[in-house]
Formats: C-alpha cells, structure tokens, sequence
C-alpha cells in the first residue's frame, strides 16, 4: 500500500512541478503587463490632456489679441476726444457705432462665444457687442487685473474676463486710464469643450484651480471630482504629473497638466479596473484552467496508476518470479484492458516454459533458456512503461492519431512475441515485428528512420521467431543511440543459390575490427548468466536451430556505422522447418 501511495504522489509531485513554473512565469508576466499598460495610459492621458490644454491655451490668447486689437482701435481716441469738446451728438452716435460694429466683427472671428466691452472712465461710458456692458466704476476698481479672472455668478452663467488698459500703467489705478477693454467668455465654452473631449476619449475631464469650484462637463460626476480635488488641495501639485489614488475600493488614475493661459489645472481621471478587466479576466481564466489541469491531472494519474502501474506491476512480479525459477508463478489479476491479453499471455508462456523444462531434451535445453530470456527482456517493464507513457502524453495533448499508432503497433509487437505455438516463422511476419517495433521507437524519439528491403521471394522462408528484432533494437540503442544526429537503420535482404543473407545496418559510431572481435568472441562463449545479450541470443540459437557454421558477422556499414549479417543455409533452413 504504501508503495501504491508513494508512486501515485510522485505523478502528482511531477504535475506540481510542471504546473508550479508555469503558474509563476504568468504571475510575473501578468504584473509586467499591468505596470506596461498602466505607463502606457497615463502617458496617453497626459497626450490627451496636453492636446486639450494646447487647444484651450490658442483660443484664449486669441481672445487676448482681441482685447489688444480692440485697444488701438481709433474710434475710441475720437470718442473720449469728442466727448471732452462736446462735439455734435450725430456724430458721437455714428462714432459709437463705429465701435460695436468692430466689436461684432472682432468678437465673431473666436469659436468661442465671447463678449467685448470698452469702458471709458473719462466719458463713464460703456460700450460692448452684446450690449450688457454697463459703467460701473466699483466693478472697475475690484476686478481689473492683469491676468485671466473667474467670476461666479450665483444667478447667470459665470464667466473668465481679462482687462487691457490704455495706456497700460493704469492697472493700478483703472478710472484715470483713457479706456479699458474687457474680453469675456462663458464657462459654457469650457464645459462644451470638456464634453466633447469626453465623448472621444475615456477619461473624465476637467478644470480645477484651489478655492475655486471644479469646471466640468455636464454629465460628470461631480461628488467623484470634488474628492479628486480634495485630495489636490492637500498636495500642491507641480505644472504636470499623475498620480494613482483609491476612492471608495476602485482605483483611478489621475494625470494632470497646467494651463497656461488661464492657469488653472486640466486634470483627467480614469478608472483603473475599466481598463484593465479584460486582463484581470484573462488572468482569473489562466488560474482557473491551472487548477482544472492540477484537478485532472490527478484524476488522470489516480486512472493511469490503477490501469497500467499496478498491472506492470504485478507483470514485473510474473518475470521476476520466473527469473527466479518459479516456473509455476501465475498471474490471477484482470485489469480488463489490454494488460488481460498479457497476462493471458504470460500464463500461457509460463506455463509453456514449465512443460518444456520438464519434458525437453536436455541438448534442447540451452535453445529454450534462450528463448525464455528473449520473450523476458522483451516484456521489459521499463519498455512497456515509456511507451505508455508516450500513449499519456499524446492523449493529454489531443493527439490522438500518435496515440492511436502506438497503441496499434505495441499490441502487435507484443501479440507476436508472445505467441508461443511454433518456434518457427516466415520472415514476412518477423519483418511485421520489426516494423511494429521500428515505428514505436520512431514514435518515441523522432529522430531516426528506417528502410527495409526485402525480395518478395524470401519473404515466405521459415526462421527462428525473435531473430531479427533484437538485431534492430541494438542497433537503436547502441548505434543512433549514441549519436547526436539523425539516425539511419538499413534492413536489406539477398538469396543465392546456396544460402540467404539479411544485413542489418545503421549510421552509428561503429566497432573498431579489435571491438567486432571481442564481441563475436564474447557472442560464441556460454552466457555467463548475470545479464542477458541480445546478439548472443541470436548467435546462439542460429547455431543450435541449424549448425555451428551459421551465426552473426561484424563489418563495417556503409553508412559509417556497424553492419550485422545474419546468414543460414538454404537446406538447412528446409530441414529445420521439416524438423519443426
């Protein structure tokens, strides 16, 4: 039980391990992307505002000019000097309109709405385009300045008004100036202006200046704006900047900029989350699908573990038994998939195994402990276990087809070496195991492929079974194995009138001619019985199911690697299949 447990966590542990980096890497993406995006809209908002400021700061000083051009206009010379003398009445009156016509003209060519009065203290008269200037010297002495005012008005629209006088050293003192211009515009300039900046972007505009009340546009949220400004009262803000500030749970950023013409600030706010959502979304689906995948990954494991680790398993338990001597070892598990047809399998190869070692000749012997070794090294757990794994892998990436290959190709590779019914047969059928056994290492490593030729006339020509094979697969694992590059494995066949050949090549490292000795020497020594060697098994059953002349040969391969030669003799494969 405890092994069950401990295998079954070390699946989980190897999911963790893939899922816990991945889950990090996001992570650390995820807060670079929000501090990019969140950079990336505060310098847009700052554009923004910049640009809205630019336009706002052009149509002012125009409106400034005006003031300026208004001032050197000479009606208002002929005016003060007419009424000093006390000249004709008619024409003090065309002179008057004179001077509003100009003020029409000047005033129209602003896009802002805007009105123009000329106050003459000198004459305590008051003349402007849209007739509301009245001659007021108090409002006069409170509000002639040298900048840009705002006056509120409790009942009206408020309004930003600048005075020019002339000359213009009567700042100080406005009633003893010859004139004085003042050039006004309404709020409503700014918050039309503020609305129709709203309505293409996505920030909420507007104007603020300390003491003064917020100018916005007139679908704002003025309880939201009055604690934006709150917050800037507190700070004393440079010309420009932005800030990041939480009010009530939901952040915002705010970007503000100093208008220079009226020198009030132009702040934006947006909300933060508004922005971000789709991240935040995006982010909260990457979490969820990682704890899906952890959920079914275990599922899996917990799956895989009952159907494949614990009947590989007790399989490794059958070979050992059998290793061991225990000929009578039965395996009474049915997993009910495709391990059944196995462990059927097994049962009938131990049961084979038990009968030949208790009814064979003793010279018949060596031939069936070879044999048995063979089938043992090819039921080989680890095996097995890679390419079911392989088999979990393409299913947990949806590849199916892969999946599909390998499954189809391990069940005939292993429905061939286990059938027990002959000793013998056709070397069609032992070249279907090795394609079988070829297109699942192909499956596996990818990185090698294989061409075989065999004439159609020695297809049909009885072998011993499992002949071919382990050939191949030494050539895999100690030829391509061992080699960084793509791997080449060559199977080609030839017939004479005397004998038949199959030639085993690949594009490895090769053999030295003192290593090709050593190992065909090694090959024709009894098996010292601590390990198993696939070309001994070869080599050794050649000469047992034929004569001592046959067996394998070691040369050089064409393709740079080592080249097997299996060769028997034409008669005596017949004799040996009359034999069998």
């Amino acid at each position: 039980m405890h092994y069950r447990w401990t295998t079954y966590k070390k699946i989980i542990l190897l999911v963790l391990l893939l899922l816990v980096p991945t889950v990090i890497l996001y992570s650390y993406s995820h807060v670079t992307s929000v501090n990019v995006i969140e950079n990336e809209i505060q310098e847009a908002s700052l554009n923004r505002i910049f640009t809205l400021s630019s336009q706002m700061d052009n149509i002012v000083e125009q409106l400034s000019i005006l003031s300026i051009v208004v001032s050197k206009d000479p009606a208002i010379k002929q005016l003060n000097k007419s009424g000093r003398e006390k000249t004709d009445p008619l024409k003090q009156l065309e002179l008057q309109e004179s001077l509003v016509r100009s003020l029409d003209l000047l005033s129209a060519t602003s896009r802002w709405i805007n009105g123009i009065t000329i106050y003459l203290p000198g004459l305590k008269q008051a003349y402007s385009n849209d007739y509301s200037g009245v001659y007021n010297p108090e409002y006069l002495q409170r509000n002639v300045t040298t900048d840009w005012r705002y006056n509120r008005m409790e009942q009206g629209d408020s309004y930003f008004s600048k005075f020019v006088p002339s000359p213009l050293t009567s700042y100080k003192n406005p009633l003893e100036a010859e004139s004085l211009i003042e050039v006004r515009f309404s709020k409503q300039n700014i918050v039309n202006m503020l609305s129709e900046f709203k309505s293409e972007n996505k920030g909420e505009p507007f104007l603020y200046k300390a003491g003064s009340e917020p100018i916005a546009s007139g679908e704002a949220d003025m309880e939201r704006i009055r604690q934006i400004t709150s917050y800037l009262d507190g700070k004393q803000p440079d010309n420009s900047g932005h800030l990041m500030l939480t009010l009530d749970g939901e952040q915002f950023i705010v970007n503000y900029l100093k208008n220079k013409s009226l020198q009030w600030y132009l702040v934006d706010y947006m909300p933060l989350e508004q922005t971000l959502k789709p991240i935040f979304h995006t982010r909260n689906m990457f979490y969820f699908a990682m704890c899906f995948m952890l959920g079914l990954s275990a599922v899996v494991a917990f799956f895989l573990y009952k159907q494949v680790q614990v009947p590989i398993r007790m399989l490794m338990h059958g070979v050992q038994g059998i290793q061991r001597g225990t000929y009578s070892y039965r395996l009474q598990y049915h997993p009910k998939n495709e391990f059944e047809f196995l462990f059927y399998r097994f049962n009938e190869m131990a049961a084979e195994i038990q009968r030949l070692i208790e009814t064979v000749y003793k010279e018949n012997i060596r031939f069936r402990e070879a044999k048995l070794k063979q089938l043992q090294s090819q039921i080989n757990p680890h095996f097995l276990y890679n390419c079911l794994f392989f088999v979990k892998n393409m299913i947990a990436i949806d590849d199916k087809s892969s999946a599909t290959a390998m499954v189809l190709n391990l069940a005939q590779y292993y429905r061939f070496i286990t059938k027990l019914e002959s000793t013998m047969t056709s070397l069609g059928d032992e070249m279907k195991l090795v394609r079988s056994y070829l297109d699942i290492q192909n499956l596996r490593m990818e990185r090698f492929h294989y061409e075989i030729d065999i004439p159609d006339s020695m297809l049909e020509t009885p072998i011993p079974r499992l002949l071919i094979q382990p050939i191949v697969e030494n050539a895999i694992i100690h030829g391509i194995g061992n080699i960084e590059g793509y791997g080449i494995i060559s199977i080609e066949g030839k017939e004479t009138d005397s004998d038949y050949k199959i030639m085993i090549d690949d594009n490895g490292n090769g053999l030295s001619e003192e290593k090709a000795a050593e190992l065909l020497d090694r090959i024709s020594r009894p098996l010292d019985g601590e390990s198993g060697c696939g070309l001994w098994n070869v080599h050794q059953r050649l000469q047992l199911q034929f004569n001592k002349q046959e067996g394998l040969q070691f040369a050089a391969s064409p393709l740079g690697g080592l080249r097997v030669i299996v060769s028997w003799g034409k008669t005596i494969a017949s004799d040996s299949d009359r034999r069998e």
